[in-house]
Order: C-alpha cells, then structure tokens, then sequence
C-alpha cells in the first residue's frame, strides 16, 4: 500500500513540475502565462483537496470497522471471562459445602464419642439421669 501511495505521490509531483516547467518555457505573454499557472494552481489543489477528503473518509471508515471489532472482541473476553469466574465460583462453594459437611460429620463423630466414653465413665445411676 506504501509503495502505491508512494508511486502515486511522485507521479503527481512529477506532473506538477512539468507542467509547471511547460507553462514557464512556453511562448506566451507574461499575464496569460501567469493566468494558466493560477488556473493549473487551483485546478491542482482542489484536486488535491478531494484526494485528502477521500483519503480521510477511508480513515474514518477504517476507524469504525477496527472499533466495531475491538468493541465485538471486548465484550467476547468479557463474556469468557464472566463464566470462568462464575465456574470458579460455582467450584469454590462446592468445595465449602463439602468440606463443612466433613467437617460436621467429625465433628458429631466426635462429641458421639466424647459422650460414649463419658457416660462409661459415670456411676450407673448418673447415666440413666
């Protein structure tokens, strides 16, 4: 695409020379050559006015496709992002719920057995009370 702009862009420059150079070493009297060189001067800049219009409404167009797409990948990452997490927390309370219920069942594990050993410990008539 350099290398096109860059063609082009000398092409221009080398016609605006020439015709410059032409107009210059042309037989003609001094006013009407200066009136070409105006009217070439003005035909070359409105020219070059709607290459630079045209340019810039590619880059705005350009612009707004890489935005629409960074916008479209964004929302993508927060997407896979929002249901990783909420994997990780659907997995993080598992884990709680699981780990409490080991921890319960020790515990009333336990305290059966404290309670066991205890009352084998009492006198008979403690144990009926």
């Amino acid at each position: 695409m350099n290398e096109r702009r860059d063609w082009f862009t000398g092409l221009m420059l080398g016609a605006l020379i020439g015709v410059a150079l032409g107009i210059l070493f042309a037989p003609a009297a001094g006013e009407e050559t200066r009136e070409r060189l105006r009217r070439e001067g003005e035909q070359m800049r409105e020219r070059a006015r709607d290459r630079a219009e045209r340019v810039a409404d590619q880059v705005r167009r350009t612009a707004d496709e890489v935005t629409g797409r960074v916008r479209a990948n964004a929302d993508e990452i927060a997407s896979r992002v929002r249901s990783t997490a909420g994997d990780v927390l659907d997995r993080s309370r598992n884990a709680f719920d699981e780990t409490s219920g080991r921890m319960r069942d020790a515990f009333e594990s336990g305290r059966e057995t404290i309670l066991r050993r205890g009352s084998d410990d009492l006198p008979a008539d403690d144990r009926e009370a």
